[in-house]
């Protein structure tokens, strides 16, 4: 089930939402936490029931396993049982998501032709699998201390976060269940998780999913074999960073806003990516959580920046490389994770060299740099193989010469005799309008989380988010405001007629 379909918004949402404030209400608090686990599993079954039993099954197995490491709190044997609690959560990603990648590599290189099994990858699997090791892990650490089964159930089978994040520590959640104040009703809190709701259901259904068309048919020509010239590859490769960036950040909007519903706080997984002035500050600002995963569980356990510099920009390469194979099971998206991997050793090194400090925000050029970079990045983060990726790369180079709207004939024309060796070709009829769109949607990626700000929501310096929390982000209560309700309203009521033509999110396929 999707949250930009009919049947969520207008059915389960409702009567998950009623169901729950009726237990919690007359103060049947456990049975509050059952009903929706129970709804979580009919969210999720209802994609596809064959795979409920899995997903219950790797759970009893987690919180066995996890419960045993707390018991042993570090003392022996509790290597094992961590080595086979990890072995069984990333053996089942390992077989649903990479077991066919594996298979054709071994065919190519060998020649062995090998038949590919249909294997489905069930939804959401990289999400919850990381959320379970993290668990696993900080259990054996000793940090985790009489959790309940139907909590650690809640945990992870919370329908607003199961499918595509975000990532959200058992530290963050967990808790949230011991707090007076999420079994109570809070008006505010609810309106702003409706607002943020509706804000995130209009990104997604009429901005996102607007700019779909023209990343689908730039995409898909290049794959035929089509070489497009330099303004329309720039034209649909724009168009693919932001609808990624407004199809993933809506989905982050509505997640927080349904957990807020319900009275649960969720972490912000964006903070105007767009703007940052370094690689570094990029992944401070895109996908928070899996950032903060990979630093706590892969990048500080490798020896993070206490084993010398050499080390240090190894342990980024690796973790960077496995983000980007944690995306998706294709050379491109490890291609992807390398070059960010690499650009994160550039900005390093450039930071050592001029000694600046770990705060310095950089100049202003660094802004289009590292737009410029993210850009290209998304090349091979959406292509379908490597061919399409380099054929596209060309195109945004100009190789396959320079195409512009045919409205801009007059403005180039002076330069024709430079550019028309390289193709001068009036073209894309619709650019004006289009390009206008763009630059809007582009302009409102980049100057900030403008619909938590419009909404009155409040936030600590963006530069450090990672500990942002919704209960930061409402205090000062100005959603309230009538004007911002309506406003609310009619981003909902737009994003609903919408939604005729809306298309799943796009880290589904993750």
């Amino acid at each position: 089930m999707r949250f930009n379909s009919y049947e969520f918004i207008f059915a389960f949402l409702p009567i998950v939402w009623l169901g729950w404030r009726a237990l919690v209400g007359f103060g049947a608090r456990r049975a509050g936490v059952v009903w929706l686990c129970l709804a979580s599993l009919f969210f999720y079954g209802y994609w596809n029931v064959r795979y409920v039993p899995l997903l219950v099954v790797s759970l009893l197995i987690n919180f066995g396993i996890g419960r045993v490491l707390s018991r042993r709190d570090g003392r022996s044997g509790s290597r094992g049982w961590l080595s086979v609690g990890l072995i069984w959560n990333l053996g089942l990603l390992a077989y649903f998501k990479y077991f066919n990648f594996f298979l054709e590599n071994v065919n190519a290189l060998t020649g062995a032709n090998l038949p590919l099994e249909k294997i489905i990858l069930p939804l959401g699997i990289s999400f919850f699998t990381f959320q379970k090791i993290a668990f696993l892990v900080d259990a054996r650490r000793g940090e985790v201390r009489d959790v309940q089964f139907a909590d650690f159930a809640l945990f992870v089978l919370f329908f607003p976060q199961l499918i595509a994040g975000p990532i959200v520590h058992h530290g963050e959640f967990i808790p949230q269940l011991k707090r007076e104040a999420l079994w109570k009703f809070d008006a505010r809190t609810t309106l702003l998780g409706g607002a943020l709701f509706a804000a995130g259901l209009f990104q997604k259904a009429a901005i996102a999913d607007t700019l779909a068309p023209i990343a689908d048919s730039t995409f898909g020509l290049v794959s035929n074999g089509a070489r497009l010239r330099l303004v329309e590859a720039w034209v649909g490769v724009s168009a693919y960073s932001l609808q990624l960036f407004y199809d993933f950040a809506g989905y982050s909007h509505m997640a927080l806003g349904l957990a807020l519903l319900f009275g649960f706080r969720l972490p912000v997984n964006f903070m105007a990516p767009y703007r940052a002035r370094s690689m570094i500050e990029f992944w401070r600002r895109w996908h928070i959580t899996l950032s903060s995963f990979l630093r706590d569980y892969v990048y500080i356990p490798l020896g993070g920046n206490r084993r010398g510099y050499p080390r240090q920009m190894a342990n980024l390469l690796f973790t960077m490389t496995l983000a980007g194979l944690w995306h998706g099971a294709g050379w491109t998206f490890v291609l992807w994770g390398f070059g960010h991997g690499a650009a994160l050793i550039v900005n390093h090194l450039w930071r050592r060299w001029h000694k600046l400090p770990r705060e310095h925000a950089g100049p202003g050029w660094a802004f289009a740099l590292t737009l410029f970079a993210a850009g290209l990045g998304w090349v091979l983060f959406r292509a379908p193989n490597l061919p399409t990726a380099r054929l596209l790369v060309e195109s945004l180079f100009g190789v396959h010469g320079i195409s512009v709207p045919i409205s801009w004939a007059r403005i180039v024309e002076p330069l024709a005799p430079v550019i028309r060796p390289r193709g001068l070709l009036p073209s894309i009829q619709a650019a004006p309008t289009g390009l206008i769109v763009l630059l809007l949607c582009a302009w409102f990626a980049v100057r900030g989380p403008f619909l938590l700000k419009w909404l009155g929501v409040t936030a600590q310096d963006i530069t450090s988010p990672e500990k942002v929390r919704p209960e930061e982000l409402s205090e000062n209560g100005s959603v309230l405001n009538p004007w911002k309700l309506a406003a609310a309203g009619a981003m909902f009521a737009i994003a609903i007629a919408a939604l005729t033509r809306s298309s799943p999110f796009l880290y589904f396929q993750f």
